[in-house]
């Protein structure tokens, strides 16, 4: 019986879909190919000492290179570290040292951001664009591969499903990155019901073999959201975009015919600009955002420009949950299925929310009372590595306590309102950052928006919005804007802003979200929390 391991993944792959493209530009070849090189690759990191339980720290942008190592380290049970690239130096350190990284693989690309890390790991492999290493004596991946041989190694008949398969860390913006451990399965099966959940339901980023799939999350954060192993799964043309930025990502949609993509809502508010600057009208595009709440703002814009979207909610340490559908009965193309798009997700098959509140009690499905969301599903881990304080804390009975607020609307679907650290709780009521960010998005002149808390005598907290803005924009108007939600009913007279802050730009964390922590230190509010 075989296992349900990856590089089986990509066996299959290639006896049902050998000619389907890979493109990592300049690279293309296709699945028979990517497969001959990933065991090449695997016999090569044979010969260093890598093997079952060897952990390999890898810092690269989505490239053939990065996928081909999946591949490879999967054949010979050892366990992928995904190095977030864009965390400061020190916590890259931490993560590697942590991880108890045997070797390091690294992008030439980052030879400059990487030089403090250099004397500390004697053990390193280059990832190159051509053949050349940019340092003598140490290897590269090409040569590896050209080295390791034909041969499938003996290895890879023996890895099982519950080996560990790689090691992840959180972003680390309320402290120190936290580890995560997941086993071949946990993360296979979560993929594969991405794909399903969207294949299943009706939303706009329903899947099909035959599009062109560009995954914009990087792989370091839960494998660029499965896409590694559910677009061969799917014997679909994969497009690896590198270190594009927007334009070249606009580039290779339309060089290469892509149809299909992941981003968080920055990305796609970038992809957006880009597309105004280049005159291009309409992006028929599916896109699969998450990672923060989707603006209602930048939800229209992308629908004026022809995106269809579908909204996912998780994270690192539970990885996927549950993804937003349009409910039977709803029109799809309506201005109300895309609201709901944008609001309201349905769990994944096999995976359990209970929102509860401070009783620990589920609240009930009437769409006002909000909570906190418990997760529990077959590939939620037993909790962080090597951490058991924050373990304790977190994983409960079986239970992921995920620190995000939500609502259980009356068809039992799933609104995410905020984070337990970003919601305000003024004179003992809670004023969810995340609602009023999206409706001050939907000001033409807002650009990006933060709602935060400050403290307060009488109320405990009051909301301030810090704006980024597109064009001229002052106070009084944003207010007049606000009064009119009030009287619409959209919104409750006490959530309304005390105070406004307009800025040129909202920092961002490593995931691509608002970085509300920074932004409170900026301001003075950090004590507040």
């Amino acid at each position: 019986m075989r296992e349900f391991v990856v590089h089986q993944l990509l066996a299959h792959a290639v006896a049902e879909h050998p000619e389907v493209e890979v493109v990592s530009p300049p690279r293309r070849y296709c699945y028979e190919t990517l497969q001959s090189r990933a065991v090449a690759l695997a016999n090569g990191l044979a010969r260093l000492g890598i093997g079952r339980g060897s952990v390999i720290g890898v810092m690269d942008v989505n490239s053939h290179r990065y996928l081909e190592l999946h591949y490879a380290a999967s054949m010979l049970g050892a366990v992928l570290h995904t190095i977030n690239f864009r965390l400061a130096v020190e916590d890259i350190l931490y993560t590697i040292h942590h991880a108890e990284d045997e070797w390091l693989f690294v992008w030439e690309g980052f030879r400059e951001q990487v030089e403090p890390l250099r004397p500390h790991f004697p053990r390193w492999v280059w990832l190159t664009d051509g053949d050349a290493s940019p340092e003598s004596g140490v290897p590269t991946l090409e040569a590896l591969i050209a080295e390791g041989g034909s041969g499938w190694p003996p290895q890879a008949d023996s890895i099982s499903e519950t080996d560990t398969l790689s090691i992840f860390y959180t972003t680390g913006t309320t402290g120190r990155p936290k580890g995560l451990r997941y086993r071949h399965r946990d993360m296979l099966l979560a993929s594969f019901q991405i794909l399903h959940h969207l294949g299943l339901h009706e939303g706009g980023a329903r899947p099909s073999s035959r599009d062109v799939f560009m995954p914009l999350i990087p792989f370091f954060h839960i494998h660029g959201w499965g896409t590694p192993f559910f677009v061969p799964y799917l014997g679909a043309k994969l497009v690896l975009p590198g270190r594009a930025g927007p334009k070249e990502q606009l580039a290779l949609i339309q060089q290469e015919g892509v149809t299909w993509l992941n981003m968080v809502p920055t990305q796609l508010d970038m992809l957006l600009e880009a597309a105004r600057e280049e005159g291009l009208q309409r992006l028929p595009l599916k896109v699969l955002t998450g990672g923060s709440t989707l603006p209602a703002g930048l939800a229209q814009r992308a629908r004026v420009a022809g995106i269809r979207y579908s909204l996912i909610y998780g994270g690192s340490d539970q990885l996927a949950t549950a993804i937003s559908v349009v409910p039977e009965g709803l029109d799809p193309e309506s201005e109300e299925a895309a609201e709901v798009l944008r609001t309201g997700t349905r769990p994944l098959p096999l995976v359990e929310v209970e929102v509860r509140g401070d009783d620990g009690c589920p609240v009930p499905c009437d769409g006002k009372t909000i909570g906190e969301i418990y997760v529990r599903s077959p590939w939620l881990p037993q909790g962080y590595y090597k951490d058991e304080a924050a373990s304790q804390r977190a994983y409960q009975d079986g239970w992921f306590r995920s620190g995000d607020l939500a609502v259980r609307l009356p068809n039992r679907l799933l609104y995410v309102v905020d984070r337990d650290k970003d919601a305000i709780k003024s004179g003992g009521e809670w004023i969810p950052s995340a609602v009023l960010e999206a409706i001050l998005s939907r000001h033409p002149q807002v650009g990006a928006v933060a709602v935060l808390a400050q403290p307060d005598e009488r109320w405990g907290e009051r909301p301030v919005a810090v704006i980024a803005t597109r064009g001229p924009l002052d106070e009084q108007a944003v207010r007049a804007y606000l009064e009119e939600r009030v009287q619409a009913g959209e919104i409750a007279r006490f959530w309304l802003p005390d105070r406004y802050v307009f800025v040129d730009s909202i920092p961002l964390t490593s995931a691509g979200k608002l970085h509300k922590a920074a932004l409170r230190k900026r301001l003075g509010l950090d004590h507040a929390r």
